[in-house]
């Protein structure tokens, strides 16, 4: 299977399949720095799809993981923790 991801920054992600393209708009937050955003997109992404998720879910995680990270500054001490992250998400249904 061919997929293709595009992070658009705060304007969100497009990802295209052989099936269909479908749009995760941003979550909007206050961003303080970005310096590690599409890490933590990835890290969202790779752990949703290592969890079983369908591909829609796994980039809403890391559209949420980007937009955790971008609230913090520096690399690595912006990545989020899980109960952090899960009450984001639950917050955000």
């Amino acid at each position: 299977m061919k997929n293709a991801v595009v992070k658009i920054g705060d304007r969100g992600v497009v990802c295209a399949t052989e099936e269909e393209t479908f749009f995760q708009p941003a979550f909007v937050v206050e961003a303080i720095d970005t310096v590690a955003a599409g890490d933590a997109f990835n890290g969202g992404l790779a752990a949703a799809l290592d969890t079983g998720l369908s591909l829609k879910d796994a980039i809403k995680w890391g559209a949420a993981a980007g937009a955790l990270c971008v609230t913090k500054s520096g690399a690595q001490p912006a990545m989020t923790d899980r109960k952090t992250f899960d009450n984001f998400l639950l917050k955000r249904q």
